[in-house]
């Protein structure tokens, strides 16, 4: 069915039609409301004009009327073309002089009682200039509707009635005028309940979104807090066990991420000031550039130990005016930090400062960069509070960041009467442009020592202690093997200090490198967190999880993401535990243990399953399918003088390795003693149940060597195969 009229487009036309830029929503839609009422009312008084001009044409009055009623409704239309912010105005005049208007003909038609119902147009007046939402308009005519009703009464016995307004036409111009007064009242009201219902929609909407901002704020503010707190936690546990050897590196590392939660505290601190309105301006006046090269100084230590070429390039002439040190020093730092965290080791960050006259005068600085670059749906949101872009960005250091830089840096600009914008190809590299007004109205302050006026850079990245290489031990060879996945070095470091003692520890510093460590080393158990570069934990648990190399191996998310959604999900991709940061060492080392003991158990279960594998029918998970299929390709095999481990790697899509490591932690037997096994099996059923010797029944399970077959076959079964075929 082809639709004769496409309300949305005509409505999408209307707004065109009759917007402007920089008009705002609320605005908009007045104006497009009174626009359509407009129009409406210009259509009906044409028509109703026209129809009363053919049943009446000597009723020269009421033509007039409509005449005068037609003209203001089409002079609003055509000023709503041209008219941006007066146009409330205009539509005021027009309601005024719509009620003066009516009531001079309401008085040359003879008064109310013959006025044929005009007497309520100036009532649906008022009533419409209530879409105004402004009290005062509607007000001002309500007084003036009651000064022209009592007016038209005071006046009505020195009034001469109208000849054309005879009985008939009074009555019928009062029956149409009530009729579409009556109609234009109720699409009125019920465009009021409609708003209404609509503005409660919004507002519930409205608060279900702050609810869900709240508790994504709260889920920022404990998940940027919990991997310090777990450092910090970490390290006190290990001073108080081992003072000797944890004292002076503890208590460093203590320090440093206290650094960072204090950073964050501020930062959030200074956010709600700004909003507030209580953060106040602390102007002095210098020269910036001398300032601004200092603040740069301050990060050239940061960028060597990244490898990364910071560059400053000033302006060529000082540049006296009025700024303020403690907000400046947290947007250059900011921008700074994150050009050099977010950047490839041999990359470069440009800093530039200058002044531009075409825009005003204004100093121009800009912190360019050519690391990974932003997404371009990213830039939208680069300013929001918490939002952290990184996750997919690769060959980068994941650095602890609040996602509260940029937010904070925006809102400081702002403060200082300056914008920012940002510009980005993703892969390239990242431009940061700040301008502010150049003003020179506070104290001018000279040869003061900057430090003294710096206060404290706000970016942690200035305190970090440049981290070593981690080393891996050397480890007894009857310990489980455990993987650690973690990208920051003190939480590894800590890990280690703690599990060492029980485990063989392995380390890897993202996502990446975990799988491929866990294709190598088919670890015993891998302790990943969620939040790395190059590879998520949750990337990298589906990988662990759905390969059939490695879907054995155990896998706790140990992470500083502890909301539900977080949890369900990483036990919904099949996680075996998932424990949030800081973390009980107790629950830490039950957790593993209990991972352990079970993989010992499926061990038994799968070492004994030799000749009796699992139904075919049975709902069997991924590692009873897988050996089944090994047990029964070997069995299949058994009396083939070719068959080798070769031939099995090929069957099961495995090198060698792999099958070796996956065979033997879930067993505990190496491929050939799981063969031996079944071996074994097949000659025993073959000398209870069929009518041959010793010798066939060793040849026929794959036994060249008789001695030796007899030999394992006592230590199997505890008796010699000649006496169970005796038996």
């Amino acid at each position: 069915m082809v639709k004769l009229f496409d309300l949305k487009k005509i409505d999408k036309r209307i707004e065109k039609i009759i917007s402007y830029p920089g008009i705002g929503k609320n605005n908009l839609i007045l104006r497009k409301n009174y626009w359509i009422a407009s129009l409406a009312f210009f259509i009906v008084i044409v028509v109703l004009t026209f129809v009363f001009w053919l049943i009446y044409p000597e009723f020269k009055i009421l033509l007039s009327y409509g005449l005068f009623l037609s003209v203001i409704f089409l002079e609003y239309l055509i000023a709503a073309f041209f008219v941006r912010e007066n146009l409330k105005k205009i539509q005021v005049i027009n309601q005024v002089l719509i009620t003066v208007g009516t009531f001079l003909f309401i008085l040359k038609l003879g008064g109310i009682p013959h006025s044929g119902g005009l007497i309520f147009v100036g009532f649906f007046v008022v009533l419409f200039s209530l879409d105004f939402k402004i009290i005062k308009y509607s007000v001002l005519l309500f007084i003036i509707y009651v000064i022209t009703l009592v007016l038209a009464g005071i006046l009505h016995p020195y009034l001469t009635v109208a000849p054309e307004m005879t009985s008939s036409a009074n009555i019928f111009l009062f029956v149409v005028n009530l009729l579409w007064i009556s109609a234009f009242a109720f699409l009125f009201v019920l465009n009021f309940i409609s708003q209404r219902i609509e503005i409660e929609k919004k507002e519930i909407k409205l608060l279900k979104e702050l609810n869900e901002i709240r508790t994504k704020l709260y889920t920022n503010i404990t998940h940027e807090f919990r991997t310090p707190l777990t450092v910090i936690q970490g390290m006190t546990d290990l001073i108080r066990t081992n003072p000797d050897k944890w004292l002076h590196r503890g208590t460093r590392k203590i320090e440093n991420n206290s650094v960072i939660l204090l950073n964050y505290v501020n930062q959030m601190l200074d956010l709600s000031k700004l909003e507030a309105g209580a953060m106040t301006v602390s102007m002095i006046q210098g020269n910036i550039i001398l300032y601004i090269t200092y603040l740069v100084d301050l990060f050239r230590s940061l960028a060597d130990s990244k490898k990364v070429t910071l560059q400053y390039f000033p302006e060529n002439e000082p540049v006296l005016m009025d700024y303020d040190p403690a907000k400046l020093t947290q947007i250059i730092s900011n921008l700074i930090s994150n050009a050099v965290k977010y950047n490839k080791s041999g990359g470069k960050v440009e800093i530039t400062t200058s002044i531009n006259k075409s825009n005003g005068y204004r100093l121009e600085i800009k912190v360019r960069d050519n690391g990974i670059g932003i997404k371009e749906e990213e830039l939208l949101n680069i300013f929001d509070r918490f939002y952290r872009g990184d996750k997919d960005r690769k060959n980068i250091q994941n650095e602890p960041g609040s996602g509260l830089g940029l937010a904070l840096t925006l809102e400081l600009i702002k403060l200082l009467g300056g914008t920012i914008r940002a510009e980005s190809v993703y892969g390239k590299g990242t431009e940061f442009r700040v301008s502010l007004p150049v003003t020179n109205n506070a104290s001018l302050v000279e040869n003061k020592d900057l430090a003294e006026i710096t206060g404290v850079i706000s970016a942690p990245e200035a305190y970090y202690e440049e981290e070593g290489p981690l080393v891996e031990k050397k480890c007894r060879q009857n310990k489980p093997e455990l993987l650690i996945v973690e990208d920051r070095h003190d939480i590894v470091e800590y890990l280690s200090a703690l599990l060492e003692k029980d485990y063989c520890v392995q380390y890897a510093l993202n996502g990446k490198e975990g799988w491929k460590k866990a294709l190598d080393l088919s670890p015993d158990i891998i302790l990943s967190d969620i939040m790395m570069p190059e590879m998520d934990g949750i990337e990298m648990l589906d990988k662990v999880k759905n390969d059939v190399r490695t879907s054995h191996i155990p896998v706790i998310v140990l992470t500083a993401k502890a909301d539900i959604a977080s949890r369900i999900n990483g036990l919904k991709r099949g996680a075996d535990a998932y424990i949030s940061k800081p973390f009980n060492k107790e629950e830490l080392m039950a957790q593993l243990n209990t991972l352990v003991e079970l993989r010992k158990k499926l061990q038994k279960r799968y070492s004994i399953i030799g000749y009796n594998p699992v139904s075919k029918d049975a709902d069997n998970n991924t590692e009873d399918i897988f050996i089944q299929k090994v047990s029964e390709f070997m069995r299949d095999n058994l009396e083939d003088d070719n068959f080798n481990i070769n031939d099995l790697c090929y069957e099961v899509a495995m090198s060698r390795s792999q099958l070796y490591r996956k065979f033997k932690s879930l067993t505990n037997k190496t491929l050939f003693e799981y063969l031996q096994l079944i071996r074994l099996h097949k000659a025993k059923e073959l000398l209870t149940t069929a009518d041959i010797n010793v010798s066939e029944a060793a040849t026929l399970s794959g036994f060249k060597n008789l001695s030796h077959f007899s030999r394992a076959f006592t230590k199997e079964f505890g008796i010699n195969p000649s006496k169970i075929k005796k038996m």
